[in-house]
């Protein structure tokens, strides 16, 4: 487990949230902002504090929270400790794929969208599902696009290859901003890229398994 249910601070590195704050601070994005995995709500209230309480944007939050115990009370204690109001922010408890379909169904519409839940590449799949919610010139961020975390940069390279009107902005540390520059006819994220995201998702395991056996034999045989 990591340490921030205990420190309430953020998952991103200083150099990541310099790169966040400032994106949100000069783009002025008025649209509901959207946050789908948020840990101890550390990242959620650097993001809150980007805009006065007159000028913030509605926040939504998609979480199992099912990550650590207590986790929903423990934002909102960390929210309420950072001068938020934990009842400004629109908790959904759901899984992302379910809490989607209703999104979508509503018609609802993000001016920026900052993914950080489960790293499994099916699963990464499915959280960038919400980019069709983007509204045209939103940002959409993905935190742990690193070696460590391949099921990231897996599905997120797949995704930038498919859907051209998406593109690369920056990529600090592990952050990785993109930019929706248009519209399309064709939906983001189809079947065939969440059957591709499974079998990834079960190649990745697999070589993750075979790494740990052949580190260990060499840590036997050292």
């Amino acid at each position: 487990m990591r340490p921030h249910p205990k420190t309430l601070e953020s998952e991103l590195s200083a150099d990541e949230l310099g790169c966040l704050t400032g994106l949100l601070k000069t783009n002025h994005l008025s649209g509901d902002h959207l946050e789908i995995g948020t840990a101890a709500g550390g990242t959620l209230a650097v993001m809150m504090n980007c805009y006065d309480q007159l000028s913030r944007p509605h926040f939504v939050v998609i979480d199992t929270m099912t990550y650590f115990a207590d986790q929903y009370d423990i934002i909102r204690r960390n929210l309420r400790l950072r001068g938020l109001d934990p009842d400004s922010v629109e908790f959904r408890v759901a899984r992302s794929f379910d809490a989607f379909k209703e999104a979508e169904r509503l018609s609802e519409r993000f001016g920026f969208i900052f993914i950080d839940g489960a790293h499994g590449c099916r699963y990464v799949m499915q959280d960038l599902t919400w980019s069709r919610l983007l509204e045209r010139g939103g940002f959409l961020c993905l935190h742990d696009y690193s070696e460590k975390t391949r099921g990231v940069i897996v599905a997120a390279n797949r995704f930038l290859k498919k859907y051209p009107h998406y593109k690369k902005i920056a990529l600090v540390g592990s952050l990785l901003v993109i930019q929706k520059t248009g519209d399309t006819s064709v939906p983001e994220v189809t079947w065939a890229d969440h059957r591709y995201a499974t079998m990834m998702s079960l190649s990745l395991q697999l070589r993750r398994s075979i790494e740990k056996r052949c580190a260990g034999m060499r840590m036997r045989t050292g």
